[in-house]
């Protein structure tokens, strides 16, 4: 008769056991690291957390007009449209675009019956936005991917 080969199992591990701790703190550590990278972004600045052709501001009106401020990331889309139908003369539409601390950008500056158009920044910061015309206009500010005004935000009415 051959002996009986003995079998011995591991202690159990207990919750406070140094072994248990020594196997977990690396999968501890991971699983932190990718919390912190996901609660900040890898890279603040240019992380979007908008999904894509979803506006940051929508707004329209008749006339000269400074917008509120706005914080943007490093790739956004300005698009505009006026008309000018109401009388119907042609006439001048400016829209600038002033980051906060540098000097203003002048994103257009058309004259006509009606217009528009897009343009694309690849600065991130708190911009204001100043329109200068006696036309009615519709401004969406947007994901970088957007060139148009979506279907869903009317153009101004004339």
């Amino acid at each position: 008769m051959l002996p009986m080969p003995t079998v011995s199992t591991p202690p159990p591990v207990s919750p406070v056991s140094p072994v248990r701790h020594t196997r977990l703190a690396p999968l501890a550590a991971v699983i932190i690291w990718s919390a912190l990278l996901a609660a900040c972004g890898a890279d603040s600045a240019t992380t979007n957390t908008h999904a894509a052709g979803v506006p940051y501001l929508t707004r329209s009106g008749t006339g000269t007009a400074t917008l509120p401020a706005i914080a943007l990331p490093s790739k956004w889309t300005v698009i505009w449209h006026f008309s000018c139908t109401k009388p119907s003369t042609r006439r001048p539409f400016k829209l600038t675009a002033n980051r906060s601390g540098a000097k203003a950008t002048t994103v257009t500056n058309q004259t006509g019956l009606e217009g528009g158009g897009y343009h694309p920044f690849t600065s991130s910061g708190t911009y204001t936005f100043t329109v200068a015309t006696t036309c009615a206009w519709k401004l969406v500010v947007g994901t970088a991917e957007m060139q148009t005004i979506p279907t869903t935000v009317p153009k101004p009415a004339n």
